[in-house]
Formats: structure tokens, sequence, C-alpha cells
């Protein structure tokens, strides 16, 4: 087993046993085989919990294929895509299933997909023989997040680039005379689609040359992190020159980064101020998350570890504010924030948990096993430990997330588990296109573009979903005094 498999089997047993699911387990050592750090992007897929069961290749840069987790009122699926920039991770927790079959399909440079049914068979959308199930994509127009405001009727709806909008039409009914008589859902079921998406109605319905129309949201493309979402847009601060958010910390070796080219040093202190501003507005993340646990009553142990958590991200920040001006040779520091209207927007629990979800069990958790990784495939050491001490915090983080979403079900019952079963349909997108050669960024701590994509979708085969699993069938199974409160 290589050390990304190894180290993934125990990021998965540390946040079951967070949860109290398993027992805990040692990870392995930094000096062990490196595995996708060779360069190759090749990912084993490490073993499942019993009694999942799974099945698919491990290797998720060799093509697209469909992994299927059953058991006792939940089914996981993963379909990657290895041609396009995405990867999509469908689940469905709507009741008791029989196992599933899964077949895989290697594809060629133009054509995906495999995905699996609930019902015991598996729909290959890239047969000759024409689809078996249409894709959500090919049903509509796709829309940005700003065309919303433009459309009437929908300049209201809460619009976030970290989700896609598809506008999709059909015939007015017949016997009706506008849209508005088949509102508030003129599309009704639609018994052939993929289940590659969860998606929701945003807005609608919309009269269009004579069809009625919606816009849909779906996909789930912000996955690395905890962000500081507000009205659906990511903020972070501007960089500003100062010295007092650079951590006194041992930075890299001053000849480990005075051999770069200058070009090179340029765009590593870019990436790490991207970082490290990033890591400065989780602080604010963290802030709102504490308030939105006390006001739904969390015990005091979550909201005692969400305060610490933001004390983590600021140490998080000037350790990389610090690596920023190590490879820029210049001091580098976070402008102001902007927090207006931070606690807007809805603040029930299952709007909490749905972002919990997504900004913790699956950003944290994919975060951790990321720095992790390019700790392990780092060549200066003091770099290497300053990953691994936030890839340490981040995994505390998502365990964090993970036991709020388990004390949430244990108050909104089996009403959440759709919640929690939509929020972690997500994409997986690609990060932008990588500037510098791929064994240089491994070199300083940076895991390339193709290697960041794979390595998720592997977390989220061999980590997120079994732990979401097991958390919904213990949920399942749990006599009502049993449940956490």
């Amino acid at each position: 087993m290589s050390a990304a498999s190894s180290s993934l089997t125990c990021l998965r047993v540390a946040l079951l046993h967070a949860l109290g699911l398993t027992a805990a387990c040692t990870r392995p050592p930094l000096g062990d085989d490196p595995g996708t750090a060779s360069g190759t992007g090749t990912t084993t897929s490490a073993a499942t919990t019993a009694p999942t069961t799974t099945s698919g290749p491990a290797d998720p840069t060799t093509g697209a294929a469909t992994t299927t987790t059953t058991g006792a009122g939940t089914t996981l699926a993963t379909t990657v895509d290895s041609t396009g920039p995405v990867a999509t991770t469908a689940v469905d927790s709507t009741g008791p299933v029989e196992p599933a079959t899964t077949t895989t399909s290697t594809t060629t440079s133009t054509t995906t997909s495999t995905t699996t049914t609930t019902s015991g068979t598996t729909d290959d959308t890239s047969s000759t023989t024409g689809p078996a199930c249409v894709n959500l994509m090919d049903l509509g127009d796709e829309l940005m997040p700003t065309d919303l405001l433009e459309i009437p009727g929908c300049e209201d709806y809460n619009a976030s680039d970290c989700y896609d909008y598809m506008r999709i039409c059909v015939p007015l009914p017949d016997g009706l005379q506008s849209c508005d008589q088949c509102a508030p859902d003129c599309l009704g079921p639609l018994p052939d689609l993929c289940p590659d998406f969860g998606y929701q109605l945003a807005c609608g319905p919309l009269a269009v040359d004579g069809q009625c129309c919606h816009v849909v949201e779906y996909s789930w493309n912000c996955t690395d992190g905890r962000p500081f979402l507000v009205e659906g847009t990511a903020r972070t601060a501007a960089p500003a020159r100062r010295r007092d958010w650079l951590a006194d910390a041992p930075g890299p070796a001053p000849a480990f980064v005075a051999a770069l080219a200058p070009a090179a040093r340029a765009e590593l202190a870019a990436l790490w101020t991207a970082d490290a501003l990033a890591e400065h507005a989780s602080v604010a993340s963290f802030a709102r998350f504490t308030l939105q646990l006390l006001a739904h009553g969390a015990p005091p142990g979550l909201v005692q570890e969400a305060c610490a958590a933001q004390l983590d991200e600021v140490l998080h920040a000037r350790l990389t504010f610090a690596l920023a001006a190590d490879y820029a040779g210049a001091p580098i520091g976070p402008g102001p924030l902007a927090t207006d209207d931070a606690l807007g927007g809805p603040g029930d629990l299952a709007a909490v948990v749905a972002a919990v979800v997504r900004e913790g069990c699956v950003g944290e958790t994919l975060a951790a096993a990321e720095l992790d990784l390019a700790a392990r495939t780092c060549e200066d050491p003091a770099l290497a430990a300053t990953l691994r001490r936030i890839a340490d915090d981040e995994q505390r983080h998502a365990a964090l997330a993970w036991r709020t979403v388990q004390w949430a079900l244990g108050r909104g019952g089996p009403a959440l588990r759709r919640v929690v079963a939509e929020a972690l349909a997500v994409r997986i997108a690609a990060p932008p296109r990588d500037r510098l050669d791929p064994a240089l960024m491994r070199r300083h701590g940076r895991l390339p573009a193709g290697e960041r994509v794979a390595l998720a979708a592997q977390c989220m085969r061999s980590v997120v979903l079994p732990c979401a699993r097991a958390l919904l069938d213990d949920l399942a199974v749990a006599r009502p005094t049993e449940l956490p409160v």
C-alpha cells in the first residue's frame, strides 16, 4: 500500500474514531514511499471499513469509473472524470436499497462516464447505442451566477460562485394558460436523469417562448478548506505589506529558496500568499460557525473546539504568510477583511448542516489529505514540518465538522439525512493550470493540479463517503434514546 493510500486509510479511521464508530489509527511516518509523488498521478484506493463494499479501479487518472457503497438506508456513489476538469460525487440516502452491481469503463480523450443506479443495474452514458440516462447538463442552457441577476424573478436568489446553474425549459402543460398554473415546479419528475448531480430549483417558473423554465442549482465546486462565504461569494482580504502577521517559526532553508529562478520564486510566493489569505479568511468563517452553534444550543464541547479552530486558523495564516515572505523576499500580510452582511442568509439548522458538510466534512477533510501528502513530497524539512502541523489541525477541524453533523442529526433525526446527502453531491473542480514544473512544485510543498484532483477523488471515495455512510447508517439503526443530544 502506498503512503498516500495508507495515510487516507488512517484519516478515515481517525474521523470514524472521532465519531465513536471505530478504533484509532497511527499515521505512517513521513519517510514512507511517497506514492503519488512520483509524478505519475497514480493513486491506490484504500480499503473501506466493514460492512462497506466498494468496486471500481483504484487509479482515478486512468478513466471514468463508479465506486458504489451500499448499506442500510444509504447508497453513496462517486463518479470520477479524468478527461475533463471535474470529478462528481453523488449521494443517495432516500431509504433502504438493494446492493447495487457496478461495472467500470475506460474512457477515451473525449468520452465519459459510467454511473451507478440503486436498482442493481449500471447505466453507461457513453454507450455507442445511445445513453440509457440523461445528464443534467444536457437538459438546458448553462448560466453564470451573475446571470441570475438579469432574469426577472431570479434577481433576489442568493446565487453562489460555488454552484453551477442551468435554465431548463419544458412545454406549457396541456390545458394550462400560464406557467404560474404549474408553479412551483413546472419541470416535474425527470425519470431518465442520471444520478450524477444533486440539484434543486433556484427560481421560476419563467415563461420563455411559450415554454415554462426553471433555473436549477447543482454541484458544489468549492471543496478546498473552509472558505468565508458571504451571499455565496468567497471573501478574502487583499495582500498588504506588513510584518506583524509573519509567524516566528523556522522557514525553508535560505539556500533552498535561493536556488530557484526569480520567476519560480515569484510564482511560489503568489501561491503561498493566496493560501495565507484563505487561512486568514477562515478565522472569520469559524467565528460565524461559533455563533451558529450558540444559536442552535450546541453543547460546550463543540463550541470550545470551534473557538480553538479560530486560533488555529490565525496560526495557519501567520505560518503561510511567513512562507510567502520567504519566497517573495519581502513582508506580506492581510489587508482589512470585509465582514458586512456576514450573518445574513438562512440560519436554520438545515442550512448550517449543509454548510458544515460542504466546508468541513468535505473541504477540510480534503485539505488535510492534500497537506499531508504535500508534506511527504516536500524536500525541505522545515517546510514539511509546517505543512504537517497545518494538516494535523485541518484533520481536527474535519473531525469537528463530522461531530457537528452527528450532533445535528441527533436533534433533527431522519429529516436531516437528505440535507446531508445533498450537501455531499460535490464536484471536484480542477485548480488553475500549473505554471511550474510538477517536480519543482512537489519539492516546494505544492501538489500539481492533476495530482490534487486525483487525490481529492480518492479521498472522497475512501474517506468522505465511507464516513458519511457510517454516520447515516448509525443514525438509522440507533434507538431514539441512543442518539446524541
